[in-house]
């Protein structure tokens, strides 16, 4: 009698503890997340707030470029074509702007700072253009295999089983560290290793990026 009650009290036990290690591992997969839409919008969020910023940035370089020339009595020179993408505000330079101290050294330097700021835009947008030709069919949303395929353009490793977190951090820091000194060559030849494969800049991404240049 007594055997049996410990062999029922036992067998609970155990039952107990399978059930809760059971618990704790599906606590852990749950820690785990595959790719998907919230990686995929939280990175072209990441990168199209940098180009407002952008846009920002060399629209005022534009109007300080054009009211020093409008200073001197002179017309601008038409602006120059930038790699694939091209963004002109449409704006006329605005007399009130305090250009002056701004750019304390003049001409010169608004327009360096037009150049600048337009390859910065032009990046960015890019590398939107990127991450939509990533998404290959087009769902908003990353799967595994688009995951790969986009690290694996950028000579990154693909990790599976990790969080939402690190796969957003993981895509974020490959514009993060070309962003700065504006790496068209290693975007390009990222870009052309997902053309390989067989990705396309649809009209769905064209859409998307057109709301981007608004």
């Amino acid at each position: 009698m007594i055997m049996n009650i410990l062999y029922r009290l036992n067998a609970r036990l155990f039952l107990s503890a399978f059930v809760a290690m059971g618990l704790l591992f599906a606590l852990e997969k749950s820690v785990e997340a595959s790719p998907g839409t919230e990686v995929f919008q939280r990175f072209t969020q990441h990168i199209s707030a940098q180009i407002v910023k952008d846009k920002q940035a060399f629209a005022e370089a534009d109007t300080c470029t054009g009211w020093f020339y409008k200073k001197m009595g002179k017309k601008p020179p038409p602006a120059a074509a930038v790699e694939k993408i091209h963004y002109v505000p449409i704006s006329e330079p605005d007399v009130t702007a305090d250009c002056a101290k701004r750019y304390p050294n003049g001409l010169q330097a608004a327009r360096e700072a037009f150049g600048y700021t337009q390859q910065r835009l032009s990046f960015s947008l890019t590398f939107f253009q990127m991450a939509l030709v990533s998404d290959g069919d087009d769902d908003h949303a990353y799967s595994t295999q688009e995951m790969q395929d986009v690290l694996d353009a950028f000579d990154r490793t693909y990790r599976s089983g990790q969080s939402v977190d690190q796969y957003v951090s993981q895509l974020i820091g490959l514009f993060d560290r070309n962003q700065p000194e504006v790496q068209f060559p290693a975007l390009m030849g990222s870009m052309q290793t997902l053309m390989n494969k067989g990705y396309r800049f649809t009209k769905a991404d064209q859409t998307t990026l057109n709301r981007e240049l608004e």
